[in-house]
C-alpha cells in the first residue's frame, strides 16, 4: 500500500461526516435559535476544510503513536507510513490557516483544537492514555470547541438556551468517547494506557457511554417538554429506544462484542439526530406557511432573550445602550 493510500485510510473517511457535523451543528443552531437568514455562508467552505484538516491531522498523529493492529472504529488497521507524523503536523497548521480564512475567531478555536490534538498524541504528553486527559481532550475539542467554531460565524450573543444545549452536547460526546474505546482494552493495556476500558473493563465503558448519551437525549427531550425546543421533536423517542437496545445488548456481550456494536450505535444515533433535525425543519415550514414566528422564536416558551449573558458591570452598560437606542427610536 502506498503512503497516500495509507494516509487516506488512516484518516477514517467514514468518521469524517460525524466530525463535520459538529461545527455545522453550531452554525445551524446559531441561525435556528434566532430565526436568522444565512450569515457568513461564504466562510462555510473554509470552516469545513479546516475541520477536515483537523480531523486528518489528528487521526494521523493518533495512528503514528498507536499503530493499531486490531479493530478500529469506522476504519481498518493498516501499516503506518513514516510520513504520517509530518503530514499530521502539516495538516494541523493548514487547519488553522483555513480557519483564519473563515474568521480570526474561528482560527483561535482551530488553534486550540490543534494544541489539544498534539497533547493527545505526542509521545511526551500522550494525554490519550491518561484517565482524565483523554476524556478532557475529546469533550473540549469535539463537544465544546467544534460547535463553537460554527456558532461564532453567526455572530449572536450567548443565551441560556444555547448554554444548556451546549453542555448537553458535551455529555453526549463524552458518552460516545467512552463507548468507542470499549473494544480496545487489550491494545490499550499493551501500550501502558490507563483508559477506562483498561482500569474498569469494557462493560464499564458501555455503561458510561449509555449514561452520557442518555443524559444528552433526556435533557433534549426535557427542553422539548418545557418548550425551549420544538415539542414535535418528541417524535424521536422511539428512535432513542432503538439506540438504547444496542447499549443493553452490548452490555450483555461486552466481553466479546467489538467495533460492530459501536458502528451500529453510531448509525442509530445519527438517525436520531437527523430525525430531530427533520422534525424541527418540518415545524419551521408549517409555521412559515401560517405566517407565525419560526424556529427558535416559534417554540412554546423558549424565545431567546436579547439580553446577553454578561458580567453585572457589562450588563449595566448594555442596558444603558439599549435604553439610549430605544429613546432615539421613540423620537
Amino acid at each position: 500500500m502506498s503512503s497516500l493510500s495509507a494516509l487516506w485510510t488512516l484518516q477514517r473517511p467514514r468518521l469524517l461526516p460525524y466530525i463535520l457535523l459538529l461545527p455545522m451543528a453550531g452554525y445551524g443552531w446559531g441561525h435556528w435559535d434566532r430565526a436568522l437568514l444565512a450569515r457568513n455562508a461564504d466562510a462555510l467552505p473554509f470552516l469545513l476544510l479546516a475541520w477536515w484538516l483537523l480531523h486528518a491531522g489528528t487521526m494521523w498523529l493518533n495512528a503514528a503513536v498507536d499503530k493499531d493492529e486490531g479493530e478500529v472504529l469506522m476504519g481498518v488497521a493498516v501499516p503506518v507510513p513514516s510520513v504520517a507524523v509530518p503530514a499530521g503536523y502539516a495538516a494541523l497548521v493548514l487547519c488553522v490557516a483555513a480557519a483564519y480564512a473563515a474568521s480570526p475567531s474561528v482560527a483561535g478555536v482551530a488553534f486550540a483544537c490543534a494544541v489539544l490534538s498534539v497533547l493527545y498524541s505526542h509521545p511526551k504528553a500522550l494525554w490519550k492514555g491518561h484517565p482524565l486527559g483523554g476524556p478532557f481532550v475529546n469533550v473540549v475539542g469535539y463537544a465544546l470547541l467544534s460547535p463553537l467554531a460554527g456558532w461564532l460565524l453567526v455572530g449572536v450573543q450567548l443565551n441560556a438556551r444555547t448554554l444548556v444545549l451546549w453542555f448537553l452536547g458535551a455529555a453526549g460526546i463524552a458518552g460516545a468517547f467512552f463507548f468507542a474505546q470499549a473494544f480496545q482494552g487489550e491494545e490499550d493495556a499493551s501500550r501502558g494506557y490507563r483508559t477506562l476500558v483498561v482500569t474498569h473493563g469494557p462493560r464499564a465503558c458501555v455503561w458510561a457511554g449509555r449514561l452520557g448519551v442518555g443524559t444528552a437525549f433526556a435533557g433534549a427531550m426535557a427542553l422539548c417538554v418545557i418548550g425551549w425546543m420544538p415539542r414535535v421533536c418528541l417524535l424521536a423517542l422511539p428512535l432513542w429506544w432503538r439506540a438504547d437496545r444496542v447499549f443493553l445488548t452490548w452490555i450483555d456481550d461486552a466481553e466479546a462484542g467489538g467495533e460492530a456494536y459501536a458502528r451500529a450505535l453510531a448509525g442509530r444515533l445519527l438517525s436520531l439526530a437527523l430525525l430531530l433535525t427533520f422534525t424541527a425543519l418540518a415545524q419551521y415550514g408549517w409555521q412559515s406557511a401560517r405566517h407565525e414566528p419560526v424556529a427558535g422564536l416559534g417554540t412554546a416558551s423558549g424565545h431567546p432573550s436579547d439580553r446577553p449573558l454578561l458580567a453585572p458591570m457589562q450588563m449595566r452598560q448594555w442596558e444603558a445602550v439599549q435604553a439610549l437606542e430605544a429613546a432615539r427610536g421613540a423620537r
